[in-house]
């Protein structure tokens, strides 16, 4: 049996060690074992060592050395929950430009300049998610969210790339990048997979109307669950 990883390039990766996990028949108790790799059998595959339970210690450093650890970090204010696969922070209302794709309804007001409600973003595996706050202030655990009236974004708040330019670091410095690559970005398509705002005639309406305008109408949001609930179902639900 021969074992190989496609890693996208010429480097070759041995096996040096196997991590055996077992559970109880009713899946409520759960160990871990690690085990080396003693030598290879006549049809190449693996013969394990004796086995040592896993430690906590040991799997925070199989976590570090995957590159899934989380760095020490000085947490600014406007972050609103960090764990190493997801960072959330929040923005207040504010005036800024959005671009429009060449041909779509809303090329007439592409360039302008927009009133924005207060937002919550969250980077999770490369995706960007986002979601309108009724108040300019930091959501707590409670806070209720509203849907984000964005093209390029679906029911969920999942951002649809495009031509935005993410950056590949999940870091508190790199907050700024994932705005920035969302706000000039080209939003080319409505959202899809549900409702995204009150106004009639959807998200195109919305934006069309607010052309120049100074001050976002809160009454367009459509409210949803909790900042709570949302960041659990996203850290259990999605890629």
């Amino acid at each position: 049996m021969r074992f190989s990883i496609d890693v996208g390039s010429e480097l070759e990766l041995k096996l040096y060690q196997a991590v055996l996990l077992y559970k109880n028949d009713h899946g409520n108790r759960y160990m871990a074992t690690v085990h080396g790799v003693v030598q290879q059998n006549g049809d190449g595959s693996p013969l394990l060592g004796a086995g040592q339970l896993l430690s906590t210690a040991s799997l925070r450093e199989l976590a570090r050395q995957l590159g899934t650890g989380c760095p020490v970090e000085f947490l600014p204010d406007h972050v609103v929950a960090r764990t190493p696969d997801l960072l959330a922070w929040w923005t207040p209302a504010a005036v800024r430009p959005m671009f429009f794709r060449a041909g779509s309804e809303l090329e007439g007001v592409s360039g302008k300049r927009f009133p924005h409600p207060a937002l919550l973003f969250v980077a999770r595996n490369d995706v960007l998610y986002i979601r309108a706050l009724s108040a300019t202030r930091k959501p707590g655990p409670e806070s209720k969210l509203a849907a984000a009236p964005y093209w390029n974004t679906d029911s969920d708040g999942a951002v649809c790339a495009g031509t935005m330019r993410a950056p590949k670091s999940l870091t508190v410095t790199s907050m700024a990048a994932w705005q920035r690559a969302f706000f000039q970005s080209e939003f080319t398509h409505p959202g899809g997979g549900g409702l995204l705002t009150k106004r009639r005639g959807g998200t195109t309406a919305l934006w069309k109307s607010l052309a120049g305008k100074k001050r976002f109408p809160l009454s367009t949001l459509i409210e949803l669950e909790t900042l709570e609930k949302y960041l659990k179902r996203l850290e259990t639900e999605r890629r």
